[in-house]
This record gives C-alpha cells, sequence and structure tokens, in this order.
C-alpha cells in the first residue's frame, strides 16, 4: 500500500506521534523506522512539541496552548506536518486505543461500529480510552480519505490461560467480560520484537519486561508471548504509577462508601487522579521532580515505586516459571538510572546484578559480567508496532488470535 502512514499514541500525560513510509518491504520481524517523530508533553497549560526527523537532532518549539486537549492537539499536530514540514496527508492512521475488551484483540479498521464499540469501554480506561477515540475523531476530520485503525494495548495479553484471566468471583460475573486484561500491550509488543536480535536463544526463555512510566505494568514472557501481567481489569491495577494507586485491598473500596460515604465519583477521581507518587508526595507524580526533591515525602513515594515494581518483578517471575531477562523500558526504565539501580539491588538475590557504570551512562545493556539475569534498559517504540498492526489490518492479514471467543463482548455491546 504505497502510501505514508501516521501513527497516533495518545497518553494520559502526552501525544506521542511517527510518520512512516510508504511500506514496501516491511517485515513483523522488524520494527519500521520512522521518517519523522516527535511528541507534545503537557504539563499543567504549558505544551512542548519534541521532534526530531531520521538521523537528525531534536527540535523543540511551543505549540498553541490546547489545554490537553487530544481533539485539538491532534488537528493541529496533522496541520502542523502538512503546513510547517510539507509532508503529503497520510493514507493511514494508527491509532492507540488502549481497551479493546473481549472482542477486540488485534488491530481493526474504526468504522461507526468499532468506534461505538469502543467508546463503551470508556470506564474502563477513563484516561486513556475517550483521548484515544478523541484523537480518531480529530483525525477523520483533519483527513476524510484517510483509513483509521485501531490498535490496542490489550491485544498482546490476548493469549493468557484461564487461570491468568480469571478473578475468584461468581462465574456469571467472569461471563460478562469481568476478567483480567492487561494493558501496555503495544510497548511490549515492541520489546518482544526486539529481544531476538539482543539475547539470542535466551530470548525464548522467561523474560519480564517493566514497563515504567506515568503509567507502569510488568509482562513476563515465555517464548516471547505474554503469560503474565500486573494489571487486570482497568489500568488501576499492578503497580504504583504517577497519580494511579496500583494493587489495593478492595476492602478500601467498601470502607470509603459505607462509612466515609464517598460516591463512586469521589472514589474514581481519587484512584485516578490523586493517588500513586502524587498522592504519596503531595508534590508530585513525575519521577524526575521525585528524586530531585529533597522532601522527605518524595523519598517515601520512591521508595513506595520500587517496592512495587520488586514485588510485582518476583510476583511475575514466579509466574512464567523463572529470571532468564530483565528490561526496563518506559520513560521511567529507560532513563532513570537511581530506579533500576533500586531495582536491582533489591532483586540481587534472584541473580541480578548491575553494571554502575553501564547503568549510570545509560546503556542498552546495563547487568554486569556476574549476572544471572541478562539486564536491559531498553526503549520501546509504540508507534513502529503500531504502523505495522495497521498495515496488516488494512492488508488482511492479520492471524487469528487465541482470545478470539465465539462469546459476545458484553460489555463492549453494552449489555447487562
Amino acid at each position: 500500500m504505497e502510501t505514508h502512514l501516521l501513527s497516533l499514541n495518545a497518553g494520559s500525560s502526552s501525544l506521542k506521534f511517527a510518520v512512516f513510509e510508504p511500506a514496501a518491504g516491511w517485515s513483523p520481524e522488524r520494527l519500521p523506522t520512522a521518517l519523522l517523530r516527535g511528541e507534545i508533553d503537557r504539563r499543567d497549560d504549558h505544551a512542548l512539541l519534541r521532534y526530531a526527523a531520521a538521523g537528525e537532532a531534536q527540535r523543540n518549539i511551543e505549540p498553541p496552548a490546547l489545554r490537553g486537549d487530544i481533539g485539538a492537539e491532534t488537528a493541529w499536530l496533522i496541520g502542523w506536518l502538512q503546513r510547517e514540514l510539507g509532508l503529503a496527508a497520510p493514507g493511514i492512521v494508527a491509532h492507540r486505543i488502549v481497551h479493546g475488551g473481549l472482542k477486540h484483540t488485534r488491530a481493526v479498521r474504526i468504522d461507526a461500529r468499532v468506534e461505538t464499540e469502543l467508546r463503551r469501554l470508556s470506564s474502563l480506561a477513563p484516561l486513556h480510552q475517550g483521548p484515544g477515540l478523541q484523537g480518531v475523531r480529530a483525525a477523520r476530520q483533519a483527513l476524510p480519505g484517510a483509513v483509521q485503525v485501531a490498535c490496542f494495548d490489550t491485544a498482546f495479553h490476548a493469549g493468557h490461560e484461564d487461570s491468568e484471566r480469571r478473578y475468584a468471583v461468581p462465574r456469571r460475573w467472569h461471563e460478562r467480560g469481568y476478567q483480567r486484561y492487561g494493558f501496555h500491550g503495544l510497548s511490549f509488543d515492541a520489546i518482544s520484537r526486539r529481544l531476538p536480535a539482543l539475547l539470542g536463544h535466551r530470548a525464548e526463555g522467561c523474560v519480564v519486561t517493566a514497563h515504567l512510566g506515568s503509567g507502569a505494568s510488568v509482562c513476563g514472557m515465555r517464548a516471547l508471548r505474554s503469560v503474565s501481567t500486573s494489571m487486570g481489569f482497568t489500568a488501576l491495577d499492578g503497580l504504583v504509577m504517577s497519580t494511579r494507586c496500583g494493587s489495593l485491598d478492595p476492602g478500601l473500596l467498601l470502607r470509603w462508601m459505607e462509612h466515609d460515604k464517598l460516591s463512586a465519583k469521589q472514589i474514581s477521581d481519587m484512584l485516578y487522579h490523586e493517588s500513586g507518587l502524587l498522592g504519596v508526595s503531595e508534590s508530585s507524580g513525575d519521577m524526575r521532580e521525585l528524586l530531585a526533591s529533597s522532601d522527605p515525602r518524595a523519598r517515601q513515594a520512591v521508595d513506595l515505586f520500587v517496592a512495587s515494581v520488586v514485588r510485582h518483578v518476583g510476583a511475575t517471575a514466579a509466574a512464567i516459571g523463572g529470571l532468564d531477562a530483565l528490561v526496563f523500558t518506559g520513560g521511567i526504565g529507560t532513563h532513570q538510572a537511581p530506579v533500576r539501580a533500586a531495582v536491582a539491588q533489591r532483586l540481587g538475590w534472584m541473580g541480578v546484578e548491575l553494571d554502575e557504570a553501564a547503568n549510570t551512562a545509560g546503556a542498552l545493556l546495563v547487568s554486569g559480567c556476574g549476572s544471572r539475569v541478562t539486564v536491559l534498559a531498553l526503549p520501546t517504540d509504540e508507534e513502529a508496532v503500531m504502523a505495522l498492526q495497521a498495515i496488516e489490518a488494512c492488508a488482511g492479514t492479520q492471524p487469528a488470535t487465541p482470545r478470539e471467543s465465539a462469546a459476545e463482548n458484553v460489555l463492549a455491546q453494552g449489555r447487562g
């Protein structure tokens, strides 16, 4: 398909993008190289666009004050790409959509029916699903001739066994879609495609990847496929995150409702927006700021984050039967050497040992020569995986996945 492709990755604090050339010669075994990639990073009312063409230095500009409106940011970005950089209008736009439910377990072209199904899942990923769909609508309006494709964060975990999928709740609720889904699948997919070249035969073994950023989760892989992951029904579960709580005793929710008379909205706002690093530190959900702070509350937040990562890496290694390699990725995992060092120190009993100089220098391979576990600090590339999946969706070449179930996804269909 001789057309440029635009990947749009709407996150909880940024809008990442990448432009790819026509897909002739692309291979699923190798991630394509972007012609141009960048990110609109939002902090309060301030935004900064960082971008770089392939092989060139990064440039920064300040876009208009769009106040975190993903639709407006998407429309502005598409216009800027064409107006300022002279790029031809892309024929395919790949969108990161966090939740696909049970029904959507691979990338799909977006029509009215698909968009309606995905909108019904918004309550399961309130920080991401709505913004992702805002991007779809804005891109459709700005590029009416382009094909819009949804690429799902839940899809990589589609083959999990029943013991990893179920909660111990009455069977009827499981059958209505109340199950563990897992997230950050595009990131884990990207990492899995790079591992054979970096690890050789060890890539087929037991690998735990820790995607650490504003959102954070751990994925355990065997034979480059997801076997276990820390997130569940929603993107609240698992690790401590920037503003999200991570794993929580459900009894707390009952107590807040029954004793403290908090409404569902109050609890939702607290757990999604006021908890995590921000809630503990009472100053910031940004790991960079916390590491630079002398406030003991900031230190507490960092320590709690590290303990959470250690706990879930250990549990995931147990679930997949060992630990041959540990991969750090995401904004924190790739760039914050002190966090990697603290996690590795506490995992020393598992054979994890870092090379201090390599870790501090931000090398790709950060494990020491005596480490029984290979440790990597590896940038992810969700946008490249989205490009591959979008091309496959448009060509109709996607393989069936184990999650494709005969049962209707009750959540996506809005029943019950």
